[in-house]
């Protein structure tokens, strides 16, 4: 009866305090084997506090290491677990999370293209491209990272007869004029350096003055002649198959990349497939892996602008007024649908070649993949199809860029907003308009893969 002694009180406490200090966490079996190979936290913290004294001056860039080889095979396993994508950003090297929060908590995520323009000019944010802030670029030498070269400018004695790559790219190819990329397993290109090169290519090639149809480009326009009803009908499932797809796939490589992307792995995968015809989040998707291939996922039904207007390839009528409608409808889906591929294939380009332990990688690229580097390629891409395909392709540039800012946080730079033609309010890039940028009826938000999100809402 009554209380205890304050005694037996006190000793009963310090037993349930030893008790709870000799519990200690259980760690994850990977987490542990990832400590001991790639060292303890102590000592990445004196590594962490050792680069952050040279972010004044620039961090210079080695290259990747011999751990970069693992990512290919531990990335299941990070989608698996996100917890243990730690082990990704210490063989990184990543001294910050690729993603900050938003610095002002009543910050808005502009919804068109006037107002982006007016919240980037509020903001005035510091350019960080390697024109405006090229020490953020150093890297150590070009063996680290590896040197691009033209095929025009190699003399045909010095042509290789065989070059090392993955059994599966193994194909005879006719080589043609164009960048000549070592394909690795890790990227070792700089992203910014890779961009700029392959943009001068297509100009050279495609945009400048003296500019003749290739060979590739009479065979694409045959091509898509050809397959127009195929690639403009309602649903592709019942009227392209893979194979058309990947025929498709080979010479959107061969014009607008030399054939740089990467195929998939026959012995692995078909390299094509269609989303669920009940999503609505995307338009496609792509995944790329040196072990798989390049991977690409087509919405059967949904492309961008394909909520603006209602189907009207089912309706006969002899009506001239509807027939021209339909004859836009129907060119809508074929120029979007190569839009929507030609996105994708930028996804893969970039994720195969640039090195990303650059300390400007993250930043180049964007947490959705949509940053500096891919606009840059996205916008280039779209000027050389207007010329090569004859329409205007939508690759979705401005949803994609509001997708990156909502998750990064962070608005562009204006100069950035200048080179990726979205500087001049209402009226966008040269390729026509704000047809190339994808802006009407866009609707931010949702998903977090490479995948080209949809315009949701519907005109009426």
């Amino acid at each position: 009866m009554g209380n205890p002694p304050v005694l037996e009180t006190h000793n009963a406490s310090n037993n349930t305090a030893t008790k709870e200090k000799k519990k200690r966490r259980r760690i994850h079996p990977i987490r542990r084997i990832a400590r001991l190979i790639l060292g303890s936290g102590k000592r990445q913290k004196n590594e962490d506090v050792r680069r952050h004294d040279q972010l004044e001056e620039g961090k210079t860039c080695h290259g990747p290491s011999r751990w970069h080889n693992l990512l290919p095979f531990l990335e299941p396993l990070f989608a698996l677990d996100p917890k243990l994508s730690f082990i990704e950003d210490r063989i990184l090297g990543r001294t910050a999370p690729t993603t900050t929060p938003h610095d002002d908590d009543n910050f808005t995520l502009p919804k068109d293209l006037a107002s982006l323009k007016n919240a980037v000019e509020e903001a005035d944010l510091p350019c960080t491209c390697d024109e405006c802030a090229p020490k953020l670029y150093k890297i150590s030498t070009l063996a680290s990272h590896g040197a691009i070269e033209d095929r025009r400018n190699r003399p045909a004695q010095l042509q290789p007869k065989h070059t090392r790559t993955f059994s599966y790219q193994n194909d005879k190819r006719a080589f043609g004029l164009g960048p000549q990329l070592a394909l690795k397993f890790h990227g070792t290109y700089e992203a910014m350096t890779l961009v700029r090169h392959h943009v001068a290519w297509l100009d050279a090639t495609y945009l400048h003055p003296s500019a003749r149809p290739t060979p590739s480009v009479h065979h694409l326009r045959s091509l898509v002649a050809t397959w127009h009803p195929h690639l403009a009908s309602s649903d592709l499932r019942s009227s392209l198959s893979t194979t058309q797809l990947n025929n498709l796939f080979a010479h959107l490589n061969r014009v607008f990349f030399s054939d740089q992307v990467p195929p998939h792995n026959k012995a692995l995968s078909a390299g094509f497939s269609y989303l669920d015809a009940r999503q609505t989040e995307c338009f496609g998707k792509s995944f790329y892996n040196p072990v798989v291939g390049t991977q690409l996922l087509l919405h059967p039904v949904l492309y961008r602008g394909c909520f603006q207007h209602q189907n009207l390839s089912h309706i006969d009528s002899l009506d001239p007024t509807m027939q021209q409608r339909q004859q836009q409808q129907m060119a809508t889906r074929l120029y979007n649908r190569l839009g929507t591929l030609l996105h994708e294939m930028c996804h893969a380009f970039l994720k195969a070649y640039t090195c990303r332990s650059c300390p400007m990688h993250d930043s180049c690229i964007g947490p959705l993949g949509h940053g500096r580097a891919w606009q840059m390629l996205a916008r280039k891409i779209e000027q050389v199809a207007a010329v090569v395909l004859g329409g205007a392709v939508d690759m979705g540039r401005f949803p994609s860029l509001l997708r990156d800012c909502e998750g990064s946080g962070r608005l562009p730079s204006v100069h950035d907003l200048e080179v990726f033609g979205m500087s001049g309010g209402g009226s966008a890039s040269s390729s026509g308009g704000g047809v190339g940028l994808g802006i009407t009826g866009i609707r931010v938000g949702g998903g977090g893969g490479e995948g080209e999100k949809t315009t949701i809402r519907r005109v009426e």
